[in-house]
């Protein structure tokens, strides 16, 4: 089976994909129901020779958009599972929708990525029958009869404080999947979508970076140690004035796998916790 060419680099992005390429197309999942793991606004860039970003099921239906190429029509939506092309059933049963735009706009492409560069979110309505594009007030991706509202969150940031081995490992792994990653004094103001860490065996060394991020809008800040270490580290912030709502945003111990001692281990076990929360808030 052809599962075409998938990009695998350090910026797996559909739409700055398709500003690099303009003679691509975009797909995006306009509804699920049932067990289908991807959530609607999914989007997968493909191209003719058989060039792919991102996903939006298993080969086989990726494959069959793929097939779409080049239609006359500007926007093509095809249904699989229940009630689409019976020899494409969806293994977890129920039906999912998805709008294959034919070559987009560039100047809504370039709107994006500006306001993915200025960390901005962006919502979009799209006509699903000539794929035209306007920007809409504040609203939840969903379907519409014949228009689909697309909201576009900046991409998950991380601000890495600490200077051994474990932020190390963790700058490293989030570089090589293509998260905006800032290390130490050359971290930026910390927006709804960025993730704080700090990762000191001298606790006495962070108690003013995590008063500046728990003041911040930060989905995630966290730091490293054991939880004698963060009752520790909780008295410390009470002393300097930080509040119990405040206090109640930070991690710790932190990471998926507890204890997690070993450097890359820690760094793996706290991006995975990081990418879990910030796709179920933002994803």
């Amino acid at each position: 089976m052809d599962t075409g060419n998938d990009i695998f680099n350090t910026s797996p992005d559909p739409f700055a994909g398709l500003i690099s390429r303009p003679d691509g197309s975009l797909a995006l999942l306009l509804r699920s129901e049932g067990g289908f793991p991807r959530r609607p606004g999914a989007a997968m860039a493909l191209w003719p020779d058989g060039t792919r970003i991102g996903r939006l099921g298993a080969g086989c239906i990726d494959a069959d958009i793929a097939g779409h190429l080049g239609a006359v029509e500007p926007v093509t939506r095809l249904i699989y599972g229940k009630g689409g092309p019976i020899d494409l059933p969806l293994p977890c049963g129920g039906s999912v929708e998805i709008a294959l735009i034919q070559r987009p706009d560039p100047e809504w492409l370039r709107q994006i990525a500006h306001a993915r560069k200025i960390r901005q979110a962006a919502y979009w309505r799209i006509g699903l029958a000539e794929g035209e594009v306007q920007m809409t007030e504040a609203a939840e991706t969903g379907l519409h009869g014949d228009e689909f509202v697309l909201k576009l969150y900046p991409g998950c940031a991380l601000h890495i404080h600490g200077e051994g081995d474990e932020a190390t490992a963790l700058a490293a792994m989030a570089r090589a999947i293509g998260l905006d990653c800032h290390l130490g004094a050359n971290s930026v103001t910390a927006d709804a979508q960025t993730a704080v860490v700090a990762l000191f065996h001298d606790h006495d060394r962070e108690l003013t970076i995590l008063r500046d991020a728990l003041a911040s809008d930060a989905f995630y800040i966290g730091a490293m140690g054991s939880h004698r270490a963060q009752v520790a580290r909780l008295a410390g912030l009470r002393d300097v004035g930080v509040g119990e709502e405040e206090l109640a945003k930070l991690r710790g111990p932190i990471g998926v796998v507890a204890p997690a001692r070993e450097p890359r281990l820690l760094a793996a076990s706290v991006l995975t916790e990081i990418l879990s929360l910030y796709d179920r808030a933002f994803g």
